[in-house]
């Protein structure tokens, strides 16, 4: 062949002659990263299985209790019937209430899955120390209502009265036990 020009790759900028040294982790480095991965591990199996380290809530005295059947209306709204009584309590206006709504769908999903129809009321309790609770009885499932603010608890508090709407409620409003 005819004298081609030789090829010269020039060095990347910042790169070292001979290439970069190979990468090397301080053992003690491996064995922290190990321990530590180990500790957080040990420590969600105690919370799990052994309740060290998890939240409860502390149980207090019931103020009010109500129980409530929830049936879908023919318009997208809700009718809350009073299980003690058959009675209708309120009908929920299509698109209203969005939390309650969305914590009676969680409620309900759980109901399907395990089997139970929507026979079985769910409890609404008020305790002393300020918290608003939904129970399902049935799955043993509950969402703590204070925890999404105060216009979600009003709503749920609405169905408490007789007459819902605005007006005091059956309880203070939440303060924090500490």
């Amino acid at each position: 062949m005819a004298n081609q020009p030789e090829i010269v790759f020039e060095p990347e900028p910042g790169e070292r002659p001979g290439g970069a040294p190979p990468l090397v982790v301080p053992k003690p480095a491996l064995q922290m990263a190990g321990l530590l991965i180990l500790t957080v591990f040990g420590l969600a199996v105690a919370a799990r299985f052994f309740g060290f380290g998890a939240f409860r809530e502390m149980p207090t005295t019931i103020l009010i209790e109500r129980t409530l059947r929830f049936e879908d209306a023919p318009d997208q709204g809700i009718t809350v019937i009073d299980a003690a009584t058959n009675t209708v309590a309120v009908v929920l206006a299509p698109g209203s209430n969005g939390v309650l709504r969305g914590a009676l769908r969680a409620l309900t999903r759980s109901r399907k899955a395990a089997g139970i129809g929507q026979t079985e009321p769910f409890r609404l309790v008020r305790y002393t120390d300020g918290r608003l609770v939904m129970h399902d009885d049935a799955t043993g499932q509950q969402v703590t209502v204070t925890s999404f603010g105060p216009t979600q608890i009003e709503s749920f508090d609405n169905l408490f009265k007789e007459k819902p709407g605005p007006g005091p409620t059956v309880a203070p409003p939440f303060v924090p036990v500490r």
